[in-house]
């Protein structure tokens, strides 16, 4: 199998996973409060949590389907017992717009990973957004300056998909005009990367930054802590 396209992974692979809550919760509150609603804090927050359980529990039960953020806002709105257009507007600017009040740090070693691929094979980024849309990330890689390394990106809000669907994976690899089995991904999650990547035939790598459970009969062809280990792993399978 001859090597032409290598796929990432974003959320911490590329970048530093980060948690919008701090955010979004505060926000949430002033919102509901300017509506004249007496809710507790801790009902706010039950009902807050409530939008990101349904997603949660929603995604796997529907073939991985990605989830709007206007069906998470309106499972906080209903478990609140308001309805508003404008303040349902209002929450989902909020929603997506909490990552420009701090994006995700890049990863040590990042620039070496994609400098090393970018003049050898086709680059492709495959990301589930969460309610982080497409077209702010986007932005915020320009902003770093490695859009350009990417020759597709494939963002979940945009194929209506979530990882671990194989399908994708081989919608990017579709776009890069490569066949499966001659790409491998790149990722840190073993259920949704490795799982999903290995489901669509791909080969893989693990960024193994924490302990995973691992899905049994799934195994990376190659096993790494760091990006900056990253191209010794990938001479190996070339």
């Amino acid at each position: 199998m001859q090597l032409e396209a290598v796929t990432f992974d974003l959320w911490d692979t590329l970048v530093h996973t980060r948690n919008y809550s701090e955010f979004r919760l505060p926000q949430l509150t002033k919102i509901l409060r300017e509506q004249g609603l007496s809710h507790t804090d801790d009902e706010i927050l039950e009902a807050y949590r409530a939008g990101f359980n349904y997603s949660m529990r929603t995604i796997p039960l529907e073939g991985y389907r990605h989830i709007e953020t206007h069906e998470i806002v309106d499972k906080v709105l209903e478990k609140i017992g308001y309805s508003s257009t404008e303040t349902r507007n209002q929450l989902i600017q909020v929603y997506e717009e909490a990552i420009l009040c701090d994006p995700p740090k890049l990863k040590e070693g990042i620039f070496e990973a994609l400098d090393y691929v970018k003049d050898r094979y086709r680059i492709g980024l495959i990301s589930v957004t969460g309610v982080s849309p497409g077209r702010l990330v986007r932005d915020i890689l320009r902003e770093y300056g490695i859009l350009d390394y990417f020759e597709v990106l494939t963002f979940s809000d945009e194929v209506k998909l979530v990882k671990p669907n194989p399908r994708l994976f081989t919608t990017c690899l579709d776009e890069l005009g490569v066949e499966p089995c001659n790409a491998v991904h790149v990722g840190d999650s073993f259920k949704s990367d490795i799982v999903g990547a290995i489901d669509a035939g791909m080969r893989t790598i693990w960024v193994q930054t924490r302990e995973q459970v691992k899905k049994p009969g799934y195994k990376p062809d190659a096993v790494i802590s760091s990006l900056l280990e990253f191209p010794d792993a990938l001479r190996v399978l070339e």
